[in-house]
């Protein structure tokens, strides 16, 4: 058997558990896919034991583990850390097992992970990299097919590196990689995903979270997506329609979101409202999307079809700021945006970032007086987060470019709370005390609920 675990979904921040989270779509895509092809699968999120001690949650992981041969642990990059407690806790009681690892995190660092693993604990067996539904059932298969344990993989060299995307350390001792997967995954062919996988222990999951796209065609300096997913590829409205009525078979589900930028194409934008104003997709939802190019029927389209709340990414009130870091958008047609939301009563949850290359305390100010002038009101939300260079994003890979000096190492610290990195513009203690008036922002609007 197969088991797939999710480490942690929610931040420090998001704890309300009346708004319980389901795991990335990630691990239910993978769940779906090995279920299809007759591969037997459980999940094992953790989550829904973080009221319980640590020596408690190892205790089940221990327990969960001892019924599955092959374990697959997805991995972001401020989970990393726990991701490998993890995989040393089953190392340590079950030492033939096969340990996989999956995510952004990995896909992106898997070169040193496998060499600084392989020189100390050895936890590691194999990395999927990228899109995992299909190097992930293919390495399975395989696995399966010849009962292989941790450390006897010598014999399957050969057919191991037909599998795209895949990287282990081979019999020479050298990281393996087994070359990139030809095409990108057709999102449309895909099963829904495996809610019913979900096994709600002490929480009931009511918050879902529906994927429309991958890939983006937006380059931000600060967001690693575009390299994760290389092309950029819509759903139909038929297969959202059906996940939609899956999600509200379940009879558990009181909210779904709707990532990532719904609006990038209008005219998927527009057949997307309009189906969710049929009477059988009657759901409380919110979205990410775009606000510098919403329209007033745009904001109308949203109303009818009973959108709930949008999120969106602001990021800076300076036009410069935005530039160099490819974020392509203009501030004032942002307030224009939300403007029109706002004459529909709809929510927004306004995402800014601070201390992204270019900033300085004068811009830092503009922007404060620039959400001060937003027409919120207490039932909006603003999000101030501390720029992060995530693995895979401009920011890592061209820090120098960028002008960046990295002073935090600590991956669990990449959470968008605490400050990474200075720039020639701004010290560690400048940073400190913006990010002090960034969190007297946000409390601002949180008083007024």
């Amino acid at each position: 058997m197969v088991l797939l675990i999710n480490p942690k979904t929610t931040k420090p921040t998001e704890t309300k558990t009346e708004f319980f989270r389901e795991p990335n779509t990630g691990l239910l895509y993978l769940a779906a896919i090995l279920e299809e092809n007759n591969i037997n699968v459980e999940i094992l999120d953790l989550e829904q034991y973080s009221n319980l001690s640590r020596n408690s949650i190892d205790h089940i992981i221990k327990e969960i583990t001892s019924f599955h041969n092959i374990i697959g642990i997805t991995s972001l990059t401020n989970t990393f850390k726990y991701v490998k407690y993890i995989a040393k806790t089953i190392r340590n009681s079950y030492p033939t097992k096969i340990i996989v690892f999956g995510g952004p995190h990995v896909s992106f660092l898997y070169k040193e992970i496998l060499t600084q693993d392989y020189e100390n604990e050895q936890l590691i067996d194999f990395i999927c990299i990228g899109e995992g539904e299909y190097n992930f059932l293919e390495l399975v298969k395989l696995l399966n097919s010849h009962s292989v344990k941790h450390g006897n993989i010598e014999k399957l060299e050969k057919k191991i590196n037909n599998i795209p995307n895949v990287s282990y350390i081979n019999s020479k001792k050298k990281v393996k990689f087994t070359g990139d997967q030809k095409e990108s995954i057709k999102i449309n062919r895909l099963p829904l995903p495996a809610r019913y996988k979900l096994s709600p222990v002490n929480y009931y999951y009511t918050v879902a979270n529906i994927i429309v796209n991958r890939g983006c065609p937006n380059q931000c300096s600060f967001c690693s997506r575009q390299k994760l997913f290389e092309t950029t590829r819509l759903r139909t409205h038929h297969s959202i329609a059906e996940e939609i009525r899956d999600i509200i078979s379940s009879q558990t589900y009181e909210f779904v979101n709707f990532y990532d930028n719904i609006n990038l194409n209008l005219e998927f934008f527009e057949r997307f409202c309009k189906m969710l104003q049929s009477s059988d997709l009657h759901i409380s939802w919110g979205c990410e999307l775009r606000v510098d190019n919403l329209f007033l029927s745009h904001a109308k389209l949203l109303k009818d079809a009973g959108c709930k709340v949008i999120a969106t990414g602001i990021e800076s009130a300076s036009r410069k700021i935005l530039r160099k870091n490819f974020k392509y958008q203009d501030p004032q047609q942002v307030k224009k945006g939300i403007e029109n939301l706002k004459k529909f009563k709809i929510p927004v949850q306004a995402y800014f970032v601070l201390g992204l290359p270019g900033e300085t305390e004068k811009t830092f100010q503009n922007t404060i007086d620039y959400i001060k002038d937003l027409p919120l009101s207490a039932e909006d939300t603003i999000n101030y987060f501390v720029a992060t260079p995530y693995p895979g994003s401009k920011l890592w890979t061209e820090r120098e470019r960028f002008g960046i000096n990295i002073i935090e190492e600590d991956f669990s610290k990449y959470d968008c709370e605490h400050i990474i990195f200075e720039t020639d513009d701004l010290s560690y203690f400048q940073l400190e005390d913006m990010l002090k008036e960034a969190k007297n922002i946000e409390s601002y609007f949180e008083d007024l609920h």
